[in-house]
């Protein structure tokens, strides 16, 4: 019995030095992300401590082979070559497991939220992924250098077997009760991988028990969120209400208007990563983007607008189709990535509009294309289209300048009425600029701020040459973001600031876009908006309502780690799907410090929140994500 109780002791040793390099890469996630979090010192302690039940989780499952062996009974495990076995499956096992958690110490200001099972998917082990490589490791070999420390730690102080502490076995009757043991210890490490007794496993969302939505990704690790997130899963179908009170909170069926005479063109402009922070016209002059500023002056701006994902991939299912991102896996790649679907371009289609899709892209990026066939565009304009590897960046595809100019001509052989969008690319890691404009722009404090400034000077030479194309007067224009990306203030780091992108409808000759707008606005109210100004007589779906009807209860909605957010007027909800977990005045506390929930608001803006996420949820589920025309 003595030899197996050593081995349980030095199997304890193992995991006890596992867990504590697990703490110290949650304590290194949080300095290279201390804007984002800047948790009290206090606070932070007790995140460190309860995130070992997260991490206990993540090295049960992760390693239940290296248990199995290590307390299994039997005398085999005093030979050398049986330990070396144990070494070689610890070693190999938590240093995968210890890179993702070293991964997300960067790609988290990317996001806001810890990886997911999607790192299996093409778009992130896609021919992208191989092309920027590199670079990645270039521009970030320091994580590298701290993977690197965590294997040799590891490996220095794995606990080994002692020859001198082995001991020959007496009797065969121990078996039995190292056995017993055995089960025992079994017992408790499932207890320990499902987090405790409670009645469902542990999961993401159990960390909103021990901190603000904010700090969710703080308390979780890496290994633990892409397990929770495996597999091909239905959207969880929440039951808050019964139709008839459902249909009473909230339908997302839509009719906006009657049809109009004239039909306008309509030009959707979506800037990679450019957050509100960046734009001098919405931060009192303070910005990159002169141009966009001057533009901002001249358009009908929303000052509240808001993303309603994180990712590129997440947003044009929100501006063309008014899909909200409220589910864990991306809309494009996931089972209900085939469901028929309203969308601007296909009523649009309807009303005699041609309709493209632009973005200097290697196509088949983030399924862009296949989206874009799913919503009903004629074409699709990618880096194939454009033909000219000249201008390819070396990274994303084509520079933007070129791509944009590219863009405008394209458009000028096309007949009107249209309906068209382009993407562009260069603000996006590594935040490239042309050698020619080396140092044209401001560098700022980040490194996305240069390239931003390059965006911007392309912007400005698309509209320069566009003014003098007979379909220019006659056009909307549209410029968002598709998500927000790296901040340097603690406002833009709040949960509410961390969505707030640039919104602004141009028309240079229809004086109702002008101005600014203090409503609350979000991607997917840009498909209603489009088709209200076009003018449409029937009914469609969408999360998302008309910024040209100011008399309708403006909201938005956005989802991540487990937690929705909802922003109506000047509060902010938190929801774990279950209850509120956290409400804020925003007009009194922009930085979401003082909790009021149970206010009299809450349950108002809770019952909404629960109406759509059901609706959502039910018709994603159902296929129901458009009305079917009776015959």
């Amino acid at each position: 019995m003595k030899n197996y109780y050593y081995h349980i002791r030095l199997f304890l040793w193992r995991v006890l030095l596992l867990l504590l390099i697990f703490s110290i890469s949650r304590l290194i996630f949080y300095l290279f992300n201390i804007n984002y979090f800047n948790v009290p010192f206090f606070h932070l302690l007790k995140i460190l401590f309860v995130g070992i039940r997260f991490d206990i989780s993540s090295i049960f499952y992760f390693n239940i082979l290296f248990i199995l062996f290590s307390l299994i009974p039997g005398e085999f495990k005093n030979h050398m070559h049986y330990q070396n076995l144990l070494f070689g499956l610890f070693i190999t096992i938590n240093i995968l497991l210890l890179s993702t958690n070293v991964i997300d110490t960067k790609f988290f200001e990317f996001e806001n939220k810890r990886l997911t099972a999607d790192i299996f998917t093409k778009q992130w082990l896609g021919e992208d992924f191989i092309t920027l490589l590199p670079q990645f490791i270039a521009d970030f070999w320091y994580l590298l250098i701290i993977w690197i420390g965590f294997v040799i730690i590891l490996v220095t102080f794995y606990p080994k077997l002692k020859k001198e502490k082995i001991k020959t076995l007496n009797h065969k009757s121990h078996y039995i009760y190292q056995s017993i043991i055995f089960v025992l210890l079994m017992g408790l490490g499932l207890v320990g991988g499902r987090g405790g007794f409670q009645l469902k496993p542990l999961r993401v969302i159990h960390a909103a028990q021990y901190t603000e939505a904010k700090n969710i990704p703080l308390v979780l690790n890496s290994p633990f969120t892409i397990m929770k997130t495996l597999g091909s899963k239905k959207t969880k179908m929440h039951k808050y209400f019964d139709q008839a009170t459902l249909d009473s909170i909230y339908s997302p069926m839509i009719k906006v208007s009657s049809a109009k005479t004239k039909k306008p063109n309509v030009v959707v402009i979506i800037l990679e990563s450019f957050s509100s922070e960046y734009i001098g016209a919405l931060n009192n002059g303070i910005g990159y983007t002169p141009f966009l500023d001057s533009l901002m002056n001249q358009s009908l701006v929303f000052t509240q607008a808001f993303a309603n994902g994180k990712r590129s991939i997440e947003s044009m299912p929100s501006i063309f189709a008014g899909i909200p991102a409220l589910t864990d896996g991306a809309f494009i790649t996931s089972k209900y990535g085939s469901n028929k679907i309203n969308s601007a371009a296909n009523i649009l289609k309807e009303l005699g509009y041609n309709s493209a899709f632009f973005h200097g892209g290697k196509n088949g990026t983030m399924g862009f294309n296949d989206f874009a066939n799913l919503a009903g565009f004629d074409k699709y304009y990618g880096m194939n289209e454009y033909n000219n590897a000249a201008d390819y960046d070396g990274n994303w595809g084509i520079w933007d300048e070129e791509f944009l100019i590219f863009f405008k001509n394209t458009l000028d052989k096309f007949n009107q009425p249209f309906f068209t969008s382009v993407y562009t690319l260069s603000s996006h890691h590594p935040y490239k600029v042309p050698e020619k404009y080396k140092d044209k722009f401001p560098k700022g404090s980040l490194n996305i701020h240069e390239s931003i400034g390059y965006t911007d000077f392309s912007l400005q030479k698309f509209f320069e040459i566009a003014k003098s194309s007979d379909w220019f007067e006659n056009t909307l224009f549209i410029i968002t973001s598709d998500h927000t990306a790296q901040s340097e203030s603690t406002f833009y780091n709040t949960k509410y600031g961390s969505y707030l992108v640039p919104l602004l409808f141009f028309h240079n000759s229809d004086s109702i876009f002008k101005g600014k707008s203090d409503i609350v606005a979000q991607q997917t109210d840009i498909f209603p908006s489009i088709i209200d100004y076009v003018g449409y007589n029937e009914q469609f779906v969408c999360y998302g309502n008309s910024l040209l009807n100011d008399s309708i209860d403006h909201f938005a909605v956005n989802y991540i780690s487990g937690i929705y957010q909802f922003i109506s007027d000047n509060y902010v909800l938190h929801f774990d799907g279950n209850k509120s977990i956290g409400l804020y005045n925003i007009e009194t506390d922009s930085l979401l410090r003082n909790n009021i929930l149970n206010n009299d608001n809450q349950v108002i803006m809770e019952n909404k929140l629960k109406a759509i996420i059901q609706s959502f949820n039910e018709r994603l589920n159902l296929n129901k994500l458009t009305i079917v025309k009776s015959l």
